[in-house]
């Protein structure tokens, strides 16, 4: 009852206020009251009340301490607007009834108290303070909002006007490109179509969230000070040096060893801004858009990341577009775009709702060796196997562990800058490590691209004295070292067994603690793998194939490079345990799927650009490849020459050949000379059905063609054997196994041929 008598009442007093009409005897005295009182303020007075009641009846005023606290907020408002009512009306003209009896009363003592001025600042001081006793207004939020909306709107200016900007460059290029037809038309057609054409996008700005640019940094030599790349390799050093003391043999001539400095490299060029100019993108950006407008697609270009070579846009559909109908359009993309080359399609790209569309930039920037290598997440990399990929195509630096992915497949066509990414990534390691940490088996059936690294320290091929190291071309003595390679594995799983530990860095560790030599690791480069297969594809296919199943524990890593990406020579035994793939340039689809299991490949512009996919990635990644040229190469070769030659332990003078199973053993030579005597032929079907595995097979064929009982033709694929010498060592071998047990066994002898 309390409540409806106070909301007819309210209702009543608004009838009563606004009314012209007969209110009444008590009406015309409460507006008279109320008008004599409050002046026009009055009017305002039955909203605040029922401001009020609405408030007490729904319990919202928790925080205001009950009716107490609106009362309050209510005198306040009204005397406050009260008094700037009557302030206003003595400076502006006398009003009737302005601010009332209280509005003058307050006035005056305001006034006298502190003069016009301070009466109108300590009125609405008043206001302010009743305003938020009635409604706790959070005046932070309310500034934060009004800042908001400026800063938006000064956004959407601000893009507005860059879109314009392109727009009529679009429109300009246009003309020029047909500027001669366009004057020579006396209609005046034209100038409707280019106001319809500035017209019509107008609307479009305002619905499009803003274009994201991401921008890789380039380290410039002056932001980075001089001494940032000599302490990792300082430390590199003193970790080498720490366990030389301890290790024993001609390892220790690499005590004093110096890693190379970048200063051999060629400076970079000092360019701040990776990719086009931001006008260049926005022109791209809507012409990128309205291509696929003209198809009746609606997309929206929602980022861009500019890289060396190319420019990657991410477009976002709109809702109900197929990602096939974007897809389908590749080809009218790059033609509407101008571009120099093919452009890749990322659909959808790895974590986002856009599709990616790679576009070659006009002008290609070169991406040097020496940069990477003063980057900070390639000097802050711990693993010795780091080595510099490049950039990847929004512009970061790329790097990668060669011992975690254990082996690595590069293909590519002819000039695609296969070998050169070979050269960055040895010289990448070279920088990293002394020839007592890594060494190299160079493979180069070509003859042209690894020789620059004769004689370094960091050679090795474990069937030839470190004297006779050279980097191997013929593929016949590279069938040979891949063999010997393999029982270098086996011998170092014997060291590891008999050490307790599952891996390189393991055994290292525990050979540091009891001063026993350190392992290196080695590295197995080899720059044309078709070669190599088609001449010897028995003997190099197993090897590889054992290499790569179990070689990784012992630090010993392969590099396998072709340009003939078909899968007679990278076969599927090869690509199973070859999971991380560097593709560059190729020639079809097919060739991709090949290397990568998806295409790709073959919408790359050449000249180091490349895709590169990880052990652990579902997609390639796009990388512009590191440039090394010859002088560089050269100057790096002759510095480590100068400070000392090759030096390791061979094979031959360590290697135990006592019963190990897998074709070293003297009874298993002497029962392979007796098969090989009675069929009067040899195969390695022949010795595989023998001797049970194609893998024993294999290692027995190459000590037989080593010691000189077979030999291979050139240009033939038959055995040809030498009977009287395989009779003549198995006599010498039933000799010496009659004379006393004092006399040096035959498979000595033997092993002393290997």
């Amino acid at each position: 009852m309390y409540w409806a008598g106070a909301f007819a009442f309210n209702i009543w007093l608004i009838w009563v206020l606004f009314s012209s009409s007969t209110r009444g005897i008590v009406g015309e005295t409460v507006a008279g009251a109320f008008t004599s009182f409050l002046g026009n303020t009055a009017y305002i007075f039955p909203f605040i009340f029922l401001y009020g009641l609405v408030a007490i009846l729904m319990n919202v005023n928790k925080p205001h301490k009950g009716a107490l606290t609106l009362t309050s907020g209510i005198l306040l408002v009204l005397g406050s607007v009260s008094s700037i009512t009557e302030l206003l009306s003595s400076h502006f003209g006398p009003w009737q009834a302005a601010g009332g009896w209280l509005g003058h009363f307050l006035y005056e003592v305001l006034y006298k108290m502190f003069g016009a001025a301070g009466a109108g600042l300590f009125s609405a001081v008043l206001l302010f303070a009743g305003v938020q006793l009635l409604f706790k207004i959070s005046w932070r939020k309310v500034f934060k909002m009004a800042v908001s909306a400026a800063a938006d709107d000064y956004r959407n200016w601000s893009a507005a006007r860059r879109e314009l900007k392109a727009r009529l460059k679009i429109i300009a290029d246009k003309e020029q490109a047909s500027g001669p037809e366009y004057d020579a038309k006396p209609i005046p057609e034209p100038p409707p179509v280019i106001r319809a054409e500035e017209k019509a996008p107008e609307p479009e700005p305002a619905p499009k969230p803003e274009m994201k640019i991401v921008r890789a940094q380039v380290e410039t030599p002056a932001a980075q000070p001089a001494p940032a790349k000599p302490e990792p390799q300082k430390a590199a050093a003193k970790e080498g040096e720490k366990p030389a003391a301890k290790q024993k043999g001609a390892d220790s001539i690499y005590k004093d060893f110096k890693l190379p400095g970048v200063d051999l490299l060629d400076k970079p060029p000092q360019n701040s801004l990776i990719g086009p100019a931001e006008d260049e993108i926005n022109a791209a950006r809507i012409q990128l858009e309205t291509t696929f407008k003209s198809f009746n697609i609606e997309v929206h270009v929602s980022g861009v990341y500019p890289g060396p070579v190319v420019t990657r846009y991410e477009v976002t559909p709109a809702p109900g577009v197929k990602i096939s109908s974007i897809v389908s359009l590749s080809n009218d993309v790059a033609l509407a775009m101008k571009s120099a080359g093919a452009i890749r399609v990322i659909a959808p790209i790895p974590g986002k709702a856009a599709i990616g569309f790679e576009i070659p930039n006009n002008t290609r920037a070169k991406v040097g060796l020496r940069e990477l290598l003063e980057s900070p997440q390639f000097n802050g990399a711990k693993p010795p196997l780091t080595f510099a990929l490049g950039r990847y195509a929004e512009g970061a630096v790329a790097v990668a562990n060669l011992e975690t992915m254990p082996h690595l497949l590069v293909a590519g066509a002819t000039a695609s800058g296969k070998s050169v990414f070979m050269q960055s990534l040895i010289l990448s390691l070279i920088f990293r490590n002394k020839p007592d940490e890594v060494k190299f088996l160079f493979i180069d059936p070509k003859r042209l691209e690894l020789t620059f690294y004769e004689s370094i320290p960091y050679l090795y091929d474990p069937k030839v004295t470190p004297d006779r190291v050279s980097v191997i071309t013929d593929p016949k003595d590279a069938a040979k070292s891949l063999v010997a390679m393999t029982r270098v594995m086996e011998k170092r799983y014997k060291k590891f067994e008999k050490a307790r530990v599952k891996n390189i860095a393991s055994y290292n560790k525990w050979a540091l603690e009891h001063g026993e030599q350190q392992e290196y690791y080695i590295i197995i480069v080899i720059d044309e793998l078709a070669d190599l297969m088609l001449q010897t594809r028995n003997v190099v296919e197993d090897a590889i194939q054992r290499l790569a199943q179990m070689a990784r524990a012992v630090g010993i890593h392969l590099v396998l490079a072709t340009q003939r990406p078909s899968v007679d020579v990278i076969t599927g035994v090869i690509k199973a345990n070859l999971p991380s793939r560097v593709a560059l340039q190729v020639a079809s689809k097919m060739d991709s799927r090949v290397i990568l299991d998806c295409p790709g490949a073959e919408a790359l512009i050449g000249r180091g650009d490349l895709l590169y996919l990880a052990i652990d990635a579902q997609k390639p990644s796009r990388i512009q490849g590191a440039y090394v040229s010859e002088d560089e190469i050269r100057r790096v070769a002759d510095f480590t020459k100068a400070q000392a030659s090759p030096c390791y332990m061979p094979l031959v003078e360590d290697e135990e050949t006592q019963g190990t199973g897998k074709g070293s053993s003297s009874e298993e030579l002497r029962a392979a000379l007796r098969l090989v005597l009675e069929r009067r032929r040899v195969s390695q079907d022949l010795l595989k059905a023998h001797f049970g595995s194609s893998a024993r097979a294999t290692n027995i064929l190459s000590i037989l063609e080593m010691n000189g009982f077979i030999h291979k033709p050139e240009g033939s694929n038959r055995w040809e054997i030498f009977f009287d010498k395989m009779e003549a060592h198995l006599n010498s071998q039933q000799a010496q196994a009659e004379q006393p047990p004092a006399e040096e066994p035959a498979g000595e002898e033997f092993s002393r041929n290997e």
